[in-house]
């Protein structure tokens, strides 16, 4: 049976937690979270707008009053202040634990807060690369765009990709993001094969084998029980040797439709293996880049297609996955001018939207809060949190759109090796 919006509150009263709460990772010091300027402004924009908003932690969450220690920004103070706030109505995931230990606690603290509330999320979650590529690869519309894709199975696995690819790969964890832990591989003539990458704090790293085998092994050894996927080397780099991709951003209007924020290139150093801002790439205009790269002509068809893709993805990852409010999507071309799909990402970043325009930056801010607020003004009828899915998609799907996985969420963590050997 579909599954609307939740029932109506027949006293028609609003909500007096008709607020949006940002899920951070609260830590000691100043600022207390990540993504501090980002928050900053969002909460600048809510409050011209008139939206209540504040930052938390989850295990701040007091179960007998049902409050938490909300942060706001003092402009007169120019510092973050908190106090005891009511469990919000909305919330809106921003957190970014940095280690496994802090990973650990936001997942302990949001099952507790799942267990004992009903939450409404501004955003869906999608589940790990591997079953996104899986989705998409299986219609027609998109199997042209999506690299050939399997899953690492340790050595001979990797051993039998390198045969069939050149004696080349690019390894990925499925639940990764920022291009951390991401390796290639690399064989030369001479048999010694180059292994180039980024730590879990995204340092960069190299190393040469002498084998093979030895390459294999000591792949072997940092993966150790995490999953990952293995890709073809794609050549997706500038004349000089600057690896590039582009950076989409859809994100829901207040009327529920899709729109194209922006689209940004990403531009990582040369012999680096990802462009990706965090870990030291840059952006800039994905037209100029593209019309510099591959002309005037090449560039315009290449930014239609992406647009045309960009909104037919969105469409079947939510038709697949439940609803939401926004999806980054990344894409790569080759040398032959040739367009790829890389990934797609729940919890997108803003830096890159600066280079698409002083427009673009400002609605990739302004754009949740608009789709917060007509999801507030909802719920200011209706007497429960739940969600249809109660697994953090937002409040309007059917049953046809639930995640196949039962709640669209990336595998556990898993047991961490750094590559400190390699």
């Amino acid at each position: 049976m579909p599954v609307t919006f939740p029932v109506s509150n027949t006293n028609g009263n609003a909500r007096s937690d008709a607020a949006l709460g940002i899920l951070v990772c609260e830590r000691k010091g100043n600022p207390p979270f990540a993504e501090s300027s980002f928050i900053k402004r969002l909460h600048a924009i809510g409050t011209n707008s008139g939206l209540r908003l504040f930052a938390f932690a989850p295990w701040t969450w007091n179960a007998v009053d049902d409050t938490v220690k909300g942060w706001n920004w003092s402009p007169k103070k120019r510092q973050w202040e908190s106090s005891r706030r009511p469990l919000p109505a909305l919330l809106y995931d921003r957190a970014w634990p940095d280690t496994e230990e802090e990973k650990l606690r936001f997942r302990l603290a949001m099952r507790r807060l799942r267990s004992s509330n009903k939450l409404v999320f501004l955003n869906g979650r999608l589940p790990h690369k591997g079953k996104v590529y899986e989705i998409l690869s299986k219609d027609r519309a998109f199997e042209h765009l999506i690299p050939p894709t399997a899953f690492y199975k340790g050595p001979a696995s990797l051993a039998t990709w390198l045969r069939k690819n050149r004696g080349s790969a690019f390894l990925k964890p499925i639940a990764g993001s920022q291009g951390k832990r991401v390796v290639s591989i690399v064989r030369s003539r001479n048999g010694e094969v180059r292994l180039t990458g980024r730590q879990g704090d995204n340092r960069p790293i190299s190393t040469q084998c002498e084998t093979e085998a030895d390459a294999l092994q000591r792949v072997e050894r940092w993966i150790g029980d995490r999953a990952y996927l293995m890709q073809p080397m794609l050549q997706l780099h500038g004349p000089t040797g600057e690896p590039f991709d582009l950076r989409v951003l859809m994100q829901k209007d207040n009327s529920s439709r899709w729109t194209c924020t922006g689209i940004a290139a990403r531009l990582g150093a040369p012999g680096s293996v990802t462009a990706n801002l965090h870990g030291g790439g840059t952006s800039a205009s994905a037209k100029e880049v593209l019309a510099e790269y591959f002309g005037e002509r090449r560039c315009e068809v290449l930014l239609e297609d992406i647009g045309k893709s960009s909104y037919s993805i969105v469409a079947r990852l939510e038709q697949t996955f439940g609803r939401f409010a926004e999806i980054g999507l990344d894409f790569g071309v080759d040398r032959n001018g040739k367009l790829w799909f890389l990934e797609a990402n729940s919890k997108p970043g803003r830096n890159a939207m600066r280079s698409a325009g002083q427009e673009a930056a400002r609605v990739a801010a302004e754009r949740p809060l608009s789709y917060a607020r007509s999801i507030l003004l909802r719920l200011a009828t209706i007497d429960t949190r739940r969600s249809p899915l109660g697994n953090g998609c937002s409040i309007a799907t059917t049953d046809a759109q639930r995640s196949p996985t039962g709640n669209g969420c990336a595998t556990p963590g898993r047991v961490i090796h750094e590559f400190d050997h390699l």
